[in-house]
C-alpha cells in the first residue's frame, strides 16, 4: 500500500553549500526552516519535488516537469549518508531502497544541481505498529487459515496487526504471557509466527507490516492447548489476565496488550474460554 504525503518539514537553502564534506554530513548551513506543519503537501511550490512517498519498501521521489537537479543525496537520522542517486535528464522518478534494517527517524533528502544544494525536503520514516485484535481460533475456526488442523484451531489465537506509520517493519516474535494454559518460555527463540508463504509447515522468519496496511497473523506457540498447566478450568469460572507481546526488526518500543479472560468447565479440556469483549 502506498503511502503518501511523508513530509513534516520542508527548508529550503538560501545559500550553495559546497564540498562532499558539507553535503554528506548533513551541514546545511544557510538553511530556512519555511514552518512547514506535519500533513501538508506544498511539494509542487519549490520547482523540484513533485511527491516523496514509501511504497513498500521503497522511497520514492517524483521530480517536476521544471527540475533540472542532477543528483540526490539522502541523510540519515544520524546525520550519514544512507542513498544517492544520479538523476539523468529527462528522469521524473527515482526509488530508493529502505528495507528492513533501516534506522528510524527524520531523513533529509538534498537535491543538488552541480554540486549546488538546491532544496532539501526532510521527511520522517518510521512505522507505528499495533496490535488491534486478538481471537481465540476455537471461537473463530472460520477466520483460521487453510489447512488448519483440529489441534491449531484447539490450541491458537488470530492477532490483528496494523502499521499506522510511515515506515515497514517486519515483525519477528510473537509471544505470550500471564493466565493462559500454555505461556511462551523467555527462551523460546522462533518467532512464533505461522508462516503462511511455506510450503511445509514451519514457523515464519518475520511477517512484513508496509506503513498503512492492516494484517493478519496466528500464533504457533499454543498458547490455549489443554496440555498446559498454567491456568485450571472450573465450573465457578475462573477469571485472569494475559499479555500479548510483539517484537519487530525496526519500531524500538516493543507492542503489548492485556486480556481479561475467563474459563469455565470441568476441565482444560472441555473448557470455555472467552476473551473479555470478544463473541
Amino acid at each position: 500500500m502506498t503511502q503518501h504525503n511523508l513530509i513534516n518539514r520542508r527548508t529550503v537553502l538560501s545559500g550553495i553549500a559546497t564540498g562532499s564534506t558539507a553535503i554528506t554530513c548533513g551541514c546545511l548551513s544557510g538553511g530556512e526552516n519555511t514552518g512547514f506543519k506535519p500533513g501538508e503537501n506544498t511539494l509542487g511550490t519549490n520547482g523540484i519535488f513533485e511527491d516523496i512517498f514509501i511504497d513498500g519498501t521503497d522511497l520514492v521521489l517524483e521530480f517536476s516537469d521544471d527540475s533540472s537537479i542532477d543528483h540526490v543525496n539522502v541523510i540519515d537520522p544520524n546525520g550519514e549518508l544512507f542513498a544517492e542517486r544520479q538523476i539523468a535528464a529527462g528522469v521524473d522518478r527515482t526509488r530508493i531502497e529502505i528495507g528492513l534494517e533501516y534506522d528510524p527517524g527524520e531523513y533529509d533528502i538534498i537535491a543538488l544541481e552541480n554540486d549546488g544544494v538546491q532544496t532539501t525536503q526532510s521527511v520522517v520514516i518510521e512505522p507505528d505498529v499495533r496490535i488491534t485484535d486478538l481471537r481465540l481460533a476455537r471461537n473463530h475456526p472460520e477466520k483460521m487459515f487453510e489447512g488448519a488442523s483440529d489441534i491449531d484451531i484447539r490450541t491458537e489465537a488470530i492477532v490483528g496487526l496494523e502499521n499506522a506509520g510511515s515506515g515497514p517493519d517486519q515483525a519477528i516474535r510473537l509471544a505470550f504471557s500471564g493466565e493462559v494454559p500454555r505461556p511462551t518460555p523467555d527462551e523460546y527463540e522462533m518467532s512464533g509466527i505461522y508462516d503462511r508463504d511455506s510450503d511445509i509447515r514451519q514457523e515464519s522468519e518475520g511477517v512484513e507490516i508496509l506503513p498503512g496496511e492492516e494484517l493478519t497473523v496466528y500464533s504457533q506457540l499454543m498458547p490455549f492447548s489443554e496440555s498446559g498447566q498454567n491456568v485450571s478450568c472450573s465450573p465457578d469460572t475462573v477469571e485472569g489476565a494475559f499479555q500479548v507481546v510483539l517484537e519487530t526488526a525496526i519500531q524500538e518500543k516493543i507492542v503489548s496488550e492485556e486480556y481479561s479472560v475467563s474459563f469455565t468447565g470441568e476441565s482444560l479440556g472441555e473448557c470455555d474460554i472467552q476473551i473479555e469483549g470478544q463473541p
